[in-house]
């Protein structure tokens, strides 16, 4: 249902006060006048007014340190983790060849990490005797050919 009052409107609802325009061309006339002879408002604020007036209008702001303590240990643990990546040798896939191996290093593991049963139990009285470690020479071949059957055994 429409309302039919609505398209009949002829007024916009305005209303300019009666004689306003005879009496604005005065009206602008004379407050020109009024700002020519008078310089300030006429509104002035007592004596002493502001004198006990305390009011702190700067707030304190927080101040966040970058240079703080758990700052520098998140840093400095990320910094030892990249180092520690990069020392580590996981880049590096060379296998360790026996051509590599110190005899010395071999020696001093032998004798710091084994215990003499665990030694005696691969050798027999008869193969210990000392006119054989003294007299005995070995040659290439057959040190080569050892190695080979102890890397045969082990990697079975």
């Amino acid at each position: 249902m429409e309302n039919k009052n609505l398209h009949n409107i002829k007024e916009t609802g305005f209303k300019v006060p009666q004689d306003y325009f005879e009496a604005l061309e005065d009206t602008i006339l004379n407050e020109v006048k009024l700002k020519s002879i008078v310089s300030e408002s006429g509104l002035k604020i007592p004596k002493g007014y502001l004198d006990n007036f305390n009011v702190s209008v700067k707030e304190e702001t927080k101040v966040i340190s970058i240079f703080n303590k758990k700052n520098i240990i998140f840093v400095s643990s990320i910094a030892a983790a990249i180092v520690l990546f990069f020392s580590l040798n996981i880049f590096n896939t060379s296998t360790t060849t026996l051509d590599d191996i110190d005899t010395a290093s071999v020696d001093d593991y032998i004798l710091n990490e084994t215990e003499i049963s665990e030694l005696t139990t691969l050798f027999q009285d008869s193969d210990l005797s000392e006119a054989q470690f003294i007299d005995y020479t070995l040659s290439d071949e057959a040190l080569d050919s050892f190695i080979e059957d102890v890397d045969d055994l082990y990697s079975e």
